[in-house]
Parts: C-alpha cells; sequence; structure tokens
C-alpha cells in the first residue's frame, strides 16, 4: 500500500494534525527572483528579493487570531469591505487603494495602529534577502534566487526549532496547481538533502509543508498569517536595501531572531554580504 502524504503534491493545511506541532510557520516573498534584465541601475525592487517566515506559536495561535479581528473591526464593518474579507496587503495599504483608500489623516492611525498591533502578536521573524543584481555577478553559475533564498530561509527556520527542541509546519500561500507542487518539490529537496552547514537530521523539525488559499471560497475569512508575513517581508525589504531603521522596522526588530546581539546572520540574512 502506497502511502500518499504532503512530500508527495500540494495538501492543505486543513489535513495536518496541528496537536502534532509546536508552530505554523507562515511565508511570503517580496520582489521577483528573475536573474533577467539587471543592471547597476536597476530599481531597487528589480534588484532585491526577500523571503521570509513568521513563526507562530500554536499555544497563541488564537489569541493573536483575536487581535488581528479586532484591528480590523476597528476599521471595517465585521472586517468585510464589498461583501469580502478585508486582506492585509502591503502594496494596497501603500497605495491607499480598495479597503485602504482613505483620507490621509485616517490613513496615518490606520498606520499606527497596524504597527501596536504588530508589536502587540507574539510571533518571531527570520528572513533572507538577495541583491541579485551582486549575486549574479559574483558568480560565473549563480544558484537560482528563489531557491538560494529558501535555503538560507530554511537554515534559520532549523536554527531557531532546534534551539528550543520543537517543530514546525510550514504553510505557503497556493498560487497555482504546477507552481506549487513545484516549489514544494525544492523545500522536500533541502529537507531531505541538508545544506551545506546543516545534515537532513537537522532539517526533521520542519514536520510538513503545506498550502493555502489566502481567502476562503466564500471570501469571508482570510489566513491572517499570510497578511502578516507579507507585511513582513515588504519591511525587511526595504531595510535590507536602505540599512536605515524606521519605525516600521523598529517595531518588527525585537521580534527577529537572535535580537538584540545576534540578528545579522541568524534573523536576518542578507546576500552577497
Amino acid at each position: 500500500m502506497i502511502i500518499i502524504g504532503w512530500k508527495d503534491f500540494r495538501t492543505s493545511i486543513k489535513e495536518c494534525d496541528l496537536k502534532s506541532v509546536d508552530y505554523i510557520i507562515s511565508i511570503d516573498e517580496t520582489g521577483t527572483p528573475t536573474l533577467k534584465n539587471l543592471s547597476p541601475d536597476s530599481p531597487n525592487h528589480q534588484r532585491w528579493f526577500t523571503i521570509s517566515g513568521c513563526i507562530l506559536k500554536l499555544t497563541e495561535l488564537n489569541a493573536n487570531a483575536d487581535k488581528v479581528t479586532q484591528f480590523k473591526d476597528k476599521y471595517w464593518k465585521n472586517g468585510i469591505y464589498n461583501d469580502h474579507r478585508v486582506y492585509l496587503h502591503s502594496r494596497d495599504i501603500r497605495r491607499r487603494q480598495g479597503p485602504f483608500r482613505m483620507g490621509l489623516e485616517i490613513h496615518s492611525e490606520f498606520i499606527e495602529d497596524l504597527n501596536l498591533m504588530i508589536k502587540d502578536l507574539d510571533f518571531s521573524i527570520c528572513s533572507a534577502s538577495i541583491d541579485k543584481y551582486a549575486h549574479f555577478n559574483q558568480y560565473v553559475y549563480p544558484q537560482p534566487v528563489y531557491q538560494l533564498a529558501l535555503l538560507f530561509l530554511l537554515e534559520r527556520i532549523a536554527i531557531f526549532l532546534n534551539k528550543t527542541s520543537s517543530n514546525a509546519v510550514i504553510l505557503l500561500e497556493c498560487r497555482g496547481w504546477k507552481e506549487d507542487n513545484e516549489l514544494l518539490s525544492q523545500v522536500v529537496n533541502i529537507l531531505q538533502t541538508g545544506t551545506s552547514y546543516y545534515q537532513p537530521s537537522d532539517m526533521k523539525c520542519i514536520a510538513g509543508v503545506y498550502f493555502e488559499h489566502k481567502l476562503t471560497s466564500e471570501k469571508l475569512k482570510s489566513y491572517w498569517p499570510f497578511e502578516l508575513a507579507d507585511i513582513i517581508s515588504y519591511r525587511i525589504n526595504r531595510y535590507s536595501i536602505s540599512k536605515q531603521k524606521n519605525d516600521t522596522f523598529t517595531v518588527l526588530e525585537p521580534k527577529i531572531i537572535g535580537y538584540p546581539s545576534h540578528i545579522y546572520g541568524r534573523g536576518i540574512k542578507i546576500f552577497p554580504s
């Protein structure tokens, strides 16, 4: 009898026995991984790629969800806009479009409250950013950007989990059946073969990789860990580029693995360094 599981094809988080794990880790990225058409003059949003993970403890998941719900309910009745659950998408927030089409004063208050909510949530952060132009010029055969950033991220997740003798499942957003299964194959390959620094046994703390759509089919509920990962990834991407700590970064900083003395190399990987 052949048993098919999460390693074989895209599987919903609903199929996971969450009682058997300590953490859920939502992952999202900012930028595109392509190495085509890069130059010293490429704008930063084309030159840099960032992937980030939000490490959420299962015992705090409901409390965190309540805080996200309360935040949305403050600005939209029952958290609904145009018959859809409001989805906190970083780009829409910055561009003040869709549900975030607010007056400047209200939008400013919204951003302040968003920062306060993030500060109040109980979670940890790890991230990897790649300067694609520098990467392309440093190596004769540069590794694929997404795969390399993913490897860096999984190493940081393993460091965190092994240090606390914990385990976790990874949650990824559904994009398409083919794309999702290709991504799953990449993750499983890293977990099964290890990396230059970590053996496969070190990666066993990652107990599964699951996928979900950002909104439920009736669009009245959202998977808020994706929203959190999207916002965090963009903010760390901006920091990786500028190296400047503004308000949107400092609210994250205490949650980054290795804070306060060992953020770099542990919680945040910037490559090439």
